[in-house]
């Protein structure tokens, strides 16, 4: 949006110029007279284009600053929500990772007592086999 002022601007100093110039020019004036007023005419063009060049930079050089400032707090930003979704990803990993050694705690656990269990029900069973068969009268174990 400024720069489109500062092309307004531009386009109505120029305009304005070239008003004056040929309103001199047409105008019935001596030679010297229209040459003396040409020179002021374009004297003042000249402050006018200063002052609009001057204007221009000012506001570019707030609105770069306004954009370095913004750029700077985004970057800020941005840093600070990667740091935080890292810092969520870790914990959350940390926490993934102490489910699982507890889940493989507990299948280890759980798998030693089924074969405790299997391993006595096993036994009980061969003892079962073993006194069935001395009482049916066999005298070697049976394999």
């Amino acid at each position: 949006m400024a720069d489109n002022k500062g092309d307004f601007l531009v386009g109505l100093l120029v305009g304005s110029a070239l008003g004056a110039a040929l309103a001199l020019l047409y105008a019935p004036q001596s030679g010297e007279e229209t040459r003396e007023t040409i020179k002021k005419k374009s004297e003042e063009l000249k402050d006018g284009a200063t002052d609009v060049y001057g204007q221009v930079k000012d506001q570019t050089s707030t609105i770069a600053s306004q954009l370095k400032d913004s750029t700077t707090t985004l970057a800020a930003n941005v840093k600070d929500s990667a740091s935080n979704v890292a810092s969520k990803l870790s914990e959350a990993a940390g926490k993934v990772k102490d489910d699982v050694k507890e889940g493989v705690s507990n299948i280890r656990s759980t798998a030693a007592s089924e074969a405790d269990t299997l391993s006595q029900a096993a036994k009980d069973e061969a003892n079962k086999v073993k006194s069935a068969t001395q009482t049916a009268g066999f005298t070697e174990p049976v394999v």
